[in-house]
């Protein structure tokens, strides 16, 4: 794990097994950002509204949010960020983003 002055903690976890469950919090965030973007193409919804409104894509991310904290729960500690294979997940930022919405 590294750790830059002010910047918060990075997690390294290439080549552990660790990195199919980070995939899926991707993958998952992901679909929620497509599908958000796509309702902002095709409605007069504000961001939030069109973020809130991909209820589907939004239980999946917090379905693989909660699976992936609880079983590395340093993931989840304030400004920690997720690296592998060039990808990165600021966990922070998805449990923020996950409490915008009931």
């Amino acid at each position: 794990m590294a750790q830059a002055a002010g910047e918060g903690r990075i997690i390294d976890i290439s080549g552990s097994g660790a990195v199919p469950q980070a995939m899926a919090v991707y993958s998952a965030v992901d679909a929620a950002s497509d599908a958000a973007a796509a309702c902002r193409k095709t409605t007069s919804k504000t961001a939030l509204e069109c973020e809130c409104s991909a209820r589907s894509e939004f239980a999946r991310l917090r379905s693989a949010y909660d699976s992936a904290v609880a079983d590395h729960p340093d993931w989840a500690k304030p400004d920690t960020t997720v690296w592998w294979s060039g990808k990165a997940l600021n966990f922070s930022a998805i449990s923020r983003a996950l409490a915008t919405c009931p």
